[in-house]
């Protein structure tokens, strides 16, 4: 019975150790985990912006009346705003931002926003115009 009583008394304190280590490893696996979460936040963002200046280029090309819708899918959040000619999409780390431009053919005014959900874009021609909308899906 004692032999018994000293073995679970051994698992429990070898079970503790182990606990202890990963206790003092999780903060770094949360920094880890919250730059590899930035790092897809930023390709998705580029993709989007690629997507995004594509459609814009080939919507310059098209005749008035011309509509298309892009979905933005932000895994963080992402701040839209618009400078003359250029809009512009950072997306926000836990330390660093990346600004991503998209460049239009005319002025674009939009007010700036912060997205945290997917959010659907429309591009339309109009007079010769392109007219960017977006709303929270």
């Amino acid at each position: 019975m004692r032999c018994n009583g000293q073995l679970s008394l051994e698992y429990l304190l070898l079970l503790l150790a182990v606990l202890a280590v990963f206790a003092a490893l999780l903060p770094l696996l949360d920094q880890t985990f919250k730059a590899s979460l930035f790092g897809l936040d930023s390709v998705n963002a580029k993709y989007f912006q690629n997507k995004l200046q594509h459609s814009v280029n080939e919507m310059d090309f098209q005749a008035n009346g011309s509509k298309t819708i892009l979905e933005a899918e932000p895994l963080g959040q992402w701040i839209v705003s618009s400078s003359g000619k250029i809009l512009s999409i950072k997306v926000q780390g836990p330390e660093t931002e990346k600004s991503f431009e998209v460049f239009f053919p005319n002025k674009l005014v939009i007010e700036s926003k912060a997205l945290s959900d997917n959010t659907s874009f429309f591009l339309s021609k109009v007079s010769g115009k392109i007219i960017l909308e977006y709303n929270n899906s």
